[in-house]
C-alpha cells in the first residue's frame, strides 16, 4: 500500500508541476523556466563527473542509470558522458513527459518501473548508477529493499553514487507494524480482515489527499550496513546539502562492487 500511494503521489505531482516538485526552492514547489531548470542538471552532472573522475577514474563511461529520473534533468546531461543513459522512474506522468522533451537525445532511454525493485534490469546491467534528490522522498522500508538493488544492477567494477540525510520524517506503516499493541491485535484478527481494512484505509485517503512531497531518511549506519550485505564497497561518504534542512546531516555514498 505504502508503495502504490507513493507511487500515485509522484505521478500526480509530475501531472501538476512536475519541474516544481522535482527541483523545490526553499523547500517549497517552484515555477521553473525550462531552460534554466535543465542547465541545473548540467551542473549537478558535471560536479558529478568530477568527484566521479577523482574517485574512481578507471569507470568506463559506458551505460548509465539515472535512478528517478524524473523528466530527465540529470538523464539528458549524463548522456554527454555516457554512451548510454537509462532514466528510471515510477511516475508515468514523468517518464511520459522525459520522452517528450528529450526525443531528440538518440543515446537516452526512459522506463516506467512501478515496482519496489529493479528486477526489470538483470544483474550489472550499468557501470554507473546516479541517485540523487529520490531515495529521501522514499519511505525508509522501502528504501531498504531499493539500495541492495542499486548496488545488486552495478557491474563489478562500477559505480553508484546515491544521496540520503539521517533520518528526517516517521514512516507511519513502520511504526504501524512495530506498534506492540496493534500487532497483538492484528496477529488476533483474520489476515483478510487485516487485508481488508488496509484497502480501505488506501482507498479513502489517496483520493482525497493532495498530493505531498513527504521527506525520509537512514541513519548513515544502517545505510552502510545495506550496502556491505548487499556486496558492495564504500568509496567514501561526502557531505550533502541539497536536502534543505540544516539540521539533519546528509550524505552521498560512493560505492562499488
Amino acid at each position: 500500500m505504502a508503495w502504490r500511494r507513493f507511487g500515485w503521489a509522484w505521478n500526480q505531482l509530475g501531472e501538476d508541476n512536475a519541474l516544481g516538485a522535482i527541483l523545490t526552492r526553499d523547500g517549497q514547489v517552484a515555477a521553473w523556466n525550462l531552460e534554466e531548470f535543465l542547465a541545473t542538471g548540467r551542473t549537478d552532472v558535471d560536479r558529478f563527473i568530477a568527484d566521479l573522475s577523482r574517485l574512481a577514474p578507471s569507470t568506463p563511461r559506458t551505460r548509465a542509470m539515472d535512478f528517478g529520473c524524473g523528466v530527465g534533468r540529470i538523464t539528458r546531461a549524463l548522456a554527454e558522458h555516457f554512451g548510454r543513459v537509462t532514466g528510471v522512474d515510477v511516475a508515468p506522468s514523468m517518464i511520459a513527459r522525459a520522452k517528450a522533451l528529450h526525443a531528440g537525445c538518440a543515446n537516452c532511454t526512459f522506463v516506467l518501473n512501478r515496482s519496489p525493485n529493479l528486477r526489470a534490469f538483470p544483474d550489472g546491467s550499468f557501470t554507473v548508477v546516479y541517485c540523487r534528490l529520490v531515495l529521501q522522498h522514499i519511505k525508509p522500508s522501502i528504501v531498504r529493499g531499493y539500495i541492495p538493488e542499486l548496488v545488486r544492477v552495478l557491474e563489478p567494477g562500477g559505480v553508484l553514487m546515491f544521496q540520503l540525510p539521517e533520518q528526517i520524517g516517521v514512516d507511519e506503516r513502520e511504526a504501524f507494524e512495530n506498534a506492540e499493541v496493534v500487532g497483538t491485535l492484528k496477529r488476533l484478527l483474520p489476515r483478510s480482515l487485516v487485508v481488508a481494512w488496509r484497502r480501505l484505509k488506501f482507498s479513502l485517503i489517496v483520493p482525497t489527499s493532495g498530493a505531498q512531497i513527504e521527506m525520509y531518511g537512514l541513519p548513515k549506519e544502517e545505510v552502510l550496513q545495506l550496502i556491505r550485505g548487499a556486496g558492495g564497497r564504500v568509496l567514501d561518504v561526502l557531505p550533502d546539502h541539497s536536502h534543505g534542512y540544516e539540521s539533519v546531516a546528509s550524505h552521498e555514498f560512493w560505492v562499488t562492487r
